[in-house]
């Protein structure tokens, strides 16, 4: 520094602790530029060498320019202040570049001071220093941190500047050439297209991103900075820096284009996620969730756009964005909305996985799904423990809310698709329970509200109540008391959800003493409260805690704690036997059950501990003088004055029957009594009920004051009394049945003694059952087996023995024997059960029984288990079906096929049971385990805690194959035989139809399975349809079962390779393309089936109707050969033409989700292709190609079900179907006029041309045929209404209003047929406008618009027509298409087209 400017510098401090700015100013204004600038240079240099950060030199020369503004030398103030300006910036330009820059808050009181003169600048200054930042940018591609606050003001100011001369070097030598005049505008648009176009540093992306978010931007510059700050996000290199720039984007959409930044955030994210999935991803993930939400609450027209992009994206959702979705949900304002979006996007998923498998036409055209919502759930549960916190309540109530959802069936999907999203979200639950303890509490509280107010889903939430017990039995306990306060409101339970909950509950029952406590407190108060459905729920409570206590007990675990708190509850069950007939009667039916389990029948305790409680009651009724005419006090148990009920001794005498039947055939529990006297009582009990079996079985009607004759209805006392006493006695024999029934098997006594007591049971029984009547003369008991009490497991035990496996009888070596004494008390039991084997009345009533438990098992409070289902469908197999099967070598027993009063023979019931047992299966996930039972039975397939692992996917098809080929085999004998056994062959198609089910379901999802499977099913269909086209009688239930049979199997007489083709992946569309052809030639070949049998039925029905003339188009089927009029009969037509509707609205439902595929495919294909990119969408292409050739090969089948042949209701099938084909062609155009880059093809010509003039043709003329005669009617009807007032006061006779029914139902049908007809000819015609491609004249006049005509008038002019429906003097004219009808808005269209349920 020269002396000079030392000098100067004395001066200005002088001046400034004088405060006399303005002489300081006036100083300064003597200075050259140059003087000015070296002093703010030094003095900026002096303060960072000392590290003061004061700069008191230049906050001086700030002061100074502005009070020379403030008195009026705006000129001096102006030039003082922009050298200033400049030189700090410049500054702070350089020392930013350097290695060792400066904290922020080194410059703090230059950017206050540049923030506090900017107004005060001359523009040349702004333009500048704006520049001279730009500069810097380039150069460095970063901002300094003291220019954050300052740079929107800076290009605000600079904004609003009017015209300016500007030359290259006023732009910091950022362009070359001569000087131009630009607007401050236009500079600003310069300069942040020019920032954004440079490179930035990582770094101070943030700080650039802010000071753009911070301007004044116009909505394409938003457009601009939004790209660029998304571009910026590729190039960040730490993770740490992308929270901040995600949140300046988020800042910069409260601006605009809120969709584009939301977009460009969520790709950016799921494709860092394919190249770094770590776990240090996911908490950064986690932050920008954060600030996501906090961006919404400040926005909620972003909320709006991201719940716009959950819509647009559909499938196309990444863990991300359905994360992000979820912490949306938490706002109230979007929960509804987007919990709806996220709850369908499940069900949805798993619907069209589903739909997708079963369409084996479309599949290699169809593009891979892009959503697993498995693995998508699964990601997010587990990253909720790393940083995505936040959504695990979210996740919690949509998984909560969709399994109500599906459970309730409010959501239209398949019934499949809903049970395995119920089991997705129950999985997700259990995840989220077991990794998050904050979550825990509410999950128990919503699982406990919805069993309180008996939802839809409420037993479901009971088995995941007791799959989180089951999983980690502490993390439930701190929660016990909210299940205690739930069974205090024990009375408006239903008895099976408080069993189902304290069975889930038990662990917790045994573990925690102070939960104990307090629920055997409440149980007892609702024993004794006033209403019996409070205290029938609690004696189902009590029973679910027994059988827990017992199961210990079997599992080798059971103590002296165990056994008090067995006593304990077995001391509250004694107390209830002493209520009300109806608590007893459940009382009794629950302890039947309990005595039925092996568990409970090898634990001493309890069977001691009830013989204390039963024997003496049994005492009370057994009399023991045998000159008395019945072994029990028959009158005892009934109120002579009601002549109601007062003593269940049917239910009580079939639980004293099994625990008798358990204490003598142990020894064990014998050794375990406490006195050598409990043996003999054990004894004499035994004797006791040998004495009772023998006494009713010799017993007559009258022994009881009964009369065959006599009334039994409810409507008189005497009926009363004597349906009271009939129920009882039956109920007593019946469980002498069940007590000699095992005493029998195991020798003990006399089998002829239960055939006796079956006599008594069925003369008893038929005559209740044909006196007790309703008011209008109908059985109130439909069968017998309504009355019968025999337990599941005697029920199996006896069928094993009188229907035995022959090949077990006769092999030692058959799995199921163990060993050689295993074998030999098989054979000795089979023996011992000859007497019963011969009586085929009796064998069929056990095995109606047995069949009776599953059919009913599908409530939950008759559950069957597992392995029971199983052992009963191996019986069916073994011991009826495969001797049908093999009636080649070995001629079917008589004993088999013989029918009873029911007209219901073994084989029947071995086939329904069959099909019965697949269903149940089904139903629990479990059908696959069935095949391998029967043909390769084990223990290990029965025991009473079921398999211990399921069979492997390859031996469970190999096995069903081998199943489906024997089943078919047994119907071919059975239609082989003399007389041909019609009922039971067509009881055996529906156990066909249920196993094909299961391959076809295997074939679908397991392509590496299908060779099998689809070779057996293929056979299959060909066998049934040459079944049909065969000599077979014309039995409607029989041709049903066939023509249902060859529809299940239909998909699969596509070629084989069509089964292993996988979808399209849209990013690689490399693969070589399979010709079209190819698969309509496969389309003929699959559907010819069903054609010809749509074209046999047409013909059939034209010849029972003696028709000699008919259309010209139902000339063309007399090319066929006759059918065959024994099977094609006025009773068969109907079911078939049934059949064929419904399966071609399966087959439209099909259509109808690929049409939704093809949207799909097309604007992803389109998001897919480059920009200014004009390639045709070769994917969606091909796959509407492919649709229109499938569409085209079912308008064969529908020309024939357009017959005029057809009467009644099968001609409304028909226009029901023909309106069904309309709207899907409908829904097809309408597509088309949504994807315009989608061309007009020949196949959709061909579709057009043959529905849209070929059908509709057919379709006037079967409108005039059959309905004119009623339009016309109703028009003559509404003619002479004012004539006929006062007629129509009188009461209108049956066949007016059936008439009146039938007009009103014709309108319904031809009104909906003509608007569908009319809505397709508008779709076309704004298709045909939109692609300039003349469409026209594929519409017709005459198959469209003279529905319009009034039909009473046709009957005339009929005459003088040809069957196209227009004079043979005149041709028929072209709709005019409207120029404008392409412009027409869709929105309307959504609001016309009407809605269909999904397939």
């Amino acid at each position: 520094m020269t002396n000079s400017d030392s000098g100067l510098v004395t001066q200005l401090a002088n001046l400034g602790k004088a405060r006399d700015y303005y002489n300081a100013g006036k100083l300064l204004a003597t200075q050259t530029d140059e003087a000015i600038c070296k002093l703010v240079e030094d003095d900026l240099s002096a303060t960072a060498a000392a590290n003061t950060g004061s700069n008191t030199l230049t906050m001086l020369i700030f002061k100074s320019g502005s009070t020379l503004f403030e008195r009026g030398n705006g000129a001096l103030g102006d030039r003082i202040l922009g050298i200033a300006c400049g030189t700090c910036v410049c500054q702070i330009c350089e020392e930013s570049g350097s290695a060792d820059e400066p904290e922020g808050q080194r410059w703090a009181g230059i950017s206050d001071k540049l923030l506090e003169v900017l107004p005060l600048l001359q523009p040349r200054s702004v333009i500048d220093i704006a520049f001279r930042i730009l500069a810097e940018l380039k150069t460095s591609g970063s901002l300094p941190s003291a220019f954050g606050n300052y740079l929107p003001m800076l290009l605000d100011t600079l904004g609003v500047i009017g015209n300016v001369e500007i030359t290259a070097e006023d732009l910091g030598g950022l362009e070359h050439g001569g000087s131009v005049t630009r607007t401050g505008a236009e500079l600003k648009a310069y300069w942040i297209d020019s920032a954004c176009s440079y490179k930035w540093h990582g770094q101070a992306a943030a700080r650039i991103s802010a000071g753009l978010r911070e301007t004044a931007l116009s909505t394409s510059q938003i457009e601009i900075v939004g790209r660029r700050i998304l571009r910026q996000l590729n190039a960040v290199s730490e993770l740490n820096e992308l929270p901040a720039m995600v949140y300046q984007l988020l800042l910069l959409s409260r601006h605009g284009s809120k969709q584009e930044i939301v977009s460009g955030i969520f790709s950016f994210f799921e494709n860092l996620e394919q190249t770094n999935g770590t776990q240090a991803l996911w908490d950064i993930e986690g932050t920008v969730m954060l600030h996501i939400g906090y961006s919404i609450k400040q926005d909620f027209e972003l909320g709006q756009a991201l719940e716009t992009y959950a819509r647009e994206q559909g499938d196309d959702l990444t863990a991300f964005s359905f994360a992000c979705l979820l912490s949306l949900a938490r706002i109230h304002r979007f929960s509804d909305a987007v919990m709806d979006i996220l709850r369908k996007l499940l069900v949805s998923s798993e619907h069209d996985a589903d739909v997708r498998a079963a369409t084996v036409w479309a599949r290699p055209y169809l593009a891979k799904a892009s959503l697993d919502v498995r693995q998508l759930l699964k990601s997010v549960a587990e990253r909720a423990s790393f940083g995505w916190e936040q959504v695990t309540q979210a996740l919690v109530q949509l998984c909560l809310n969709t399994i109500d959802y599906t459970v309730a069936r409010r959501i239209s999907y398949s019934a499949a698709a809903c049970a395995q999203t119920q089991i997705l979200c129950t999985d997700t639950l259990q995840t989220a329970y077991a990794m998050h303890s904050f979550v825990r509490a509410e999950i128990i509280d919503q699982i406990m509200n919805r069993v309180v107010f008996q939802t839809d889903a409420h037993m479901h939430f009971i088995g995941l109540l007791q799959r989180l017990v089951a999983d980690d039995i502490d993390a439930v306990r701190a929660h016990t008391s909210r299940i205690v306060d739930v069974l205090e409101s024990m009375a408006v339970m239903a008895p099976a959800t408080v069993s189902r909950l304290l069975q889930a509950a038990a662990p917790l029952f045994l573990d925690d003493p102070q939960f104990r406590a307090s629920l055997i407190l409440v149980l007892r108060k609702a024993l004794f409260a006033r209403g019996t459905d409070e205290r029938r729920a609690a004696l189902d409570g009590l029973f679910a805690l027994i059988t827990s206590t017992v199961q210990v007990s079997a599992a080798g675990t059971f103590d002296s704690q165990h056994l008090a708190v067995l006593l304990e509850v077995l001391g509250l069950l004694r107390r209830s036997l002493t209520q009300q007939p109806e608590i007893r009667t459940v009382a009794y039916q629950r302890l039947a059950v309990l005595l039925d389990q092996p568990f409970a029948l090898a634990c001493p305790p309890l069977l001691n501990a009830l013989y204390g409680v039963l024997a003496p009651e049994f005492a009370k009724f057994y009399q023991h003088d045998h000159s008395a005419d019945s072994p029990i006090n028959i009158q005892q148990c009934i109120n002579p004055a009601t002549s109601r009920v007062t003593m269940p001794i049917a239910g009580f005498l079939l639980c004293y029957a099994k625990l008798v039947t358990a204490l003598t055939d142990s020894t064990s529990i014998v050794s375990a009594s406490d006195s050598s006297s409990s043996g003999n009582a054990y004894k004499s009990a035994a004797d006791s009920w040998e004495d009772l079996c023998t006494r009713f079985a010799r017993a007559q009607i009258e022994d009881y004051e009964l009369d065959p004759e006599g009334e039994y209805s409810l409507d008189s006392p005497v009926g009363v009394r004597n349906n009271s006493t009939a129920r009882l006695v039956i109920g007593c024999v019946d469980a002498a049945i069940e007590y000699a029934l095992g005493r029998g098997m195991d020798g003990a006594m006399n089998p002829a003694q239960s055939i006796e007591l079956f006599s008594m049971f069925s003369r008893f029984s038929e005559i209740l059952c044909a006196r007790f009547v309703d008011d209008k003369r109908r059985r109130v008991i439909g069968s017998v087996c309504e009355l019968s009490q025999i337990s599941m497991r005697t029920a199996l035990r006896v069928l094993a023995v009188v229907l035995p496996d022959r090949q077990r009888l006769n092999s030692p070596g058959h799995p199921l024997n163990c060993n050689t004494d295993s074998h030999n008390t098989f054979v000795a039991q089979t023996g011992r059960a000859e007497l019963w084997a011969a009586n085929t009345q009796f064998v069929r009533h056990v095995f109606e029984v047995a069949l009776t438990h599953v059919s009913a098992s599908r409530t939950e409070a008759l559950d069957v288990e597992t392995h029971l289902v199983l052992l009963l469908a191996y019986i069916a197999y073994s011991g009826v079906l495969v001797r049908c099967a093999n009636a080649e070598q070995d001629p079917i027993p008589a004993n088999l096929i013989a029918r009873g009063m029911r007209s219901r023979s073994l084989v029947m019931v071995a086939a329904e049971a069959l099909a019965a047992c697949a269903s149940v299966l089904t139903a629990r996930n479990a059908v696959g385990i069935l095949p391998v039972a029967v043909m390769r039975p084990s223990p290990a397939m029965f025991a009473s805690n079921g398999p211990t692992s399921p069979p492997s996917l390859s031996d469970s098809v190999e096995c069903m194959v081998a199943l489906v080929a024997k089943v078919r085999n047994a119907v071919e004998q059975l239609l082989s035989l003399k007389p041909v056994l019609l009922r039971e062959a067509t009881s055996l198609l529906g156990a066909l139809h249920s196993l094909a089910t299961y391959l076809a379901h295997v074939c679908f999802h397991n392509p590496s399975q299908h060779t099998a499977a689809y070779a057996s099913l293929n056979e299959l269909a060909r066998w049934a349809y040459a079944m049909i086209d065969g000599e077979i009688p014309g039995d409607p239930p029989l041709l049903k079962g066939l023509v249902a049979l060859t529809i299940c199997c239909q998909p699969f007489l596509q070629s084989q390779p069509m089964f292993a083709s996988s979808s399209i992946d849209l990013s690689n569309l490399g693969a070589n393309e399979e010709p079209l052809a190819v698969h309509q030639d496969m389309d003929e070949h699959e559907l010819g089936p069903m054609n010809r049998l749509v074209a046999t039925t047409c013909i059939a029905s034209r010849l029972l109707t003696n028709d000699a003339a008919g259309s010209d188009d139902e000339d063309n089927m007399n090319d066929e050969d006759e059918p065959n009029l024994n099977l094609y009969t006025l009773r068969t037509i109907p079911a078939l033409v049934t059949l064929a509707v419904t399966w071609l609205k399966g087959e439209l439902q099909q259509m109808d989700w690929v049409i939704g595929q093809l949207r799909k495919c097309a604007s992803a294909e389109l998001r897919l292709r480059p920009d200014h990119d004009d390639e045709d969408l070769h994917v969606s292409i091909r796959l509407e190609r492919r649709l229109c050739m499938r569409l085209y090969a079912l308008t064969p089948i529908l020309m024939h079900m357009l017959s005029t042949q057809f009467a009644g209701t099968l001609s409304d099938q028909s226009i029901r179907i023909f309106t069904d084909l309309h709207r899907t062609f409908a829904l097809l155009t309408r597509t088309k006029l949504q994807a315009s880059e989608l061309p007009i093809t020949e196949s959709y010509i061909e579709c057009l041309s043959q529905i849209c003039t070929t059908l509709n043709q057919r379709a006037f003329s079967l409108v005039t045929e059959k309905y004119g005669r009623f339009m016309a009617d109703a028009n003559e009807s509404k003619s002479e209404k004012p004539a006929k007032k006062k007629q129509s006061q009188l009461p209108r006779s049956s066949g007016g209003v059936a008439k009146t029914k039938m007009l009103s139902r014709n309108s319904v049908l031809v009104s909906s047929l003509i608007y569908q007809m009319e809505l397709s000819e508008k779709y076309v015609a704004k298709l045909a406008a939109k692609t300039k491609t003349p469409l026209a004249h594929y519409l017709k006049r005459s198959s469209m618009h003279d529905f319009r005509i009034n039909v009473a008038d046709l009957a005339e002019p009929l005459a003088t027509t040809n069957h196209d429906g227009y004079s043979y003097d005149e041709q028929p004219e072209e709709i005019p298409v409207p120029e404008s009808a392409a412009e027409d808005s869709l929105d309307e269209d959504n609001q016309e087209q009407s809605k269909r349920p999904r397939y």
